[in-house]
Order: C-alpha cells, then structure tokens, then sequence
C-alpha cells in the first residue's frame, strides 16, 4: 500500500534511507553521510513524501514533485 508519509515515520525513513545509502552508495564519504542524515528531518518537513507498506511495515519512501519521481528509498532487506 502507497500512502502518506507522516511525521511520526521519520526514524523508520532514516532506517530505510541508511539501509539503502550505506547498500549503494559507495561513492559518500562518512561524513557527508552523516552530514546528510543529521539533516534528514528537517528536509523531511518540507517535502511530500509517500512510503510503500507491505503486511503494515514501511519498506520504502518516494517523493513526487511536478509529476517527477525525484527520489526513491527502499530498505536493502527487499
């Protein structure tokens, strides 16, 4: 299920955006990683953001803007 992503889904967005940064992004220096998710809640908050449950667990989160898919998490256990 495709749903709104809700403020108090923010650490479970973390998780997801750890898993899969750390599984592909080879390239990201520690401390830009961790520049990035010290600053993932406040983006978080300006951003409409939609997550996929599977059986009641957020596995992953997008953004749309303009019609655009302009990011897409999904945890590295899927």
């Amino acid at each position: 299920m495709i749903r709104k992503i809700k403020v108090t889904d923010y650490p479970r967005l973390i998780e997801i955006w750890e898993s899969a940064v750390l599984s592909t992004h080879d390239f990201l220096k520690e401390e830009d990683f961790l520049y990035y998710k010290e600053q993932l809640p406040v983006y978080f908050q300006y951003v409409a953001l939609f997550g996929f449950e599977q059986e009641g667990i957020l596995i992953g989160f997008m953004r749309i803007a303009e019609g655009n898919l302009e990011m897409l998490f999904i945890t590295n256990n899927y």
